[in-house]
């Protein structure tokens, strides 16, 4: 596997133009999302005069996210791809260790998230989603295993944050979760 790893950011190195690079730099700041999310919301407030805000889904996923892939990065210690290739040259230089990819955990669970408030952009979501893993393989600073690994955990842990919302929206309109929620005949 580490082999098939080490070829995949090797062939990512020869893809790098500075087209490539400029896309992909914009996706460096994990506060990207915080804006996507607030131009999603101030555009579906201007085109239904409603307001959607998904904050605690959005604030549970972002925090659920940081905490649990650090965790595992300081359980894995796997080093960084440019650490460990001879002949690859990173792009950025971050700090602390690999797997799974921070960037690709909290992509994914945001893009759950989002996606799930605003179906209608669910697309480009994902797109932005995948284009961030991505982007982590063509920086030199992850191995493919890292992102698809950041991807698996922030699904997971997008999907517990909406489940979360829903039941602390529940129990705070007085909705008794331990009771079976079935009509009455």
């Amino acid at each position: 596997m580490q082999r098939i790893d080490e070829s995949i950011v090797l062939f990512f190195q020869g893809l790098r133009c500075a087209p490539l690079t400029k896309l992909f730099s914009v996706f460096i700041p994990l506060e990207f999302w915080n804006v996507i999310a607030l131009l999603l919301v101030l555009y579906f407030f201007v085109r239904t005069g409603t307001l959607r805000a998904p904050i605690v889904s959005f604030v549970l996923a972002k925090n659920l996210s940081t905490y649990c892939y650090e965790a595992i990065k300081d359980f894995v210690h796997r080093p960084r791809p440019f650490l460990m290739i001879k002949g690859l040259v990173p792009l950025i230089t971050p700090h602390g260790f690999s797997f799974p990819s921070g960037h690709a955990t909290l992509a994914m669970a945001m893009a759950v998230v989002l996606s799930y408030h605003f179906p209608k952009t669910r697309s480009p979501i994902f797109i932005l989603a995948v284009l961030i893993g991505f982007s982590r393989v063509y920086f030199g600073v992850h191995y493919l295993s890292d992102v698809l690994a950041g991807f698996f955990l922030g699904a997971v842990l997008g999907w517990m944050s909406i489940h979360l919302e829903r039941a602390i929206i529940s129990v705070t309109n007085g909705v008794d979760l331990r009771r079976s929620q079935r009509p009455v005949d």
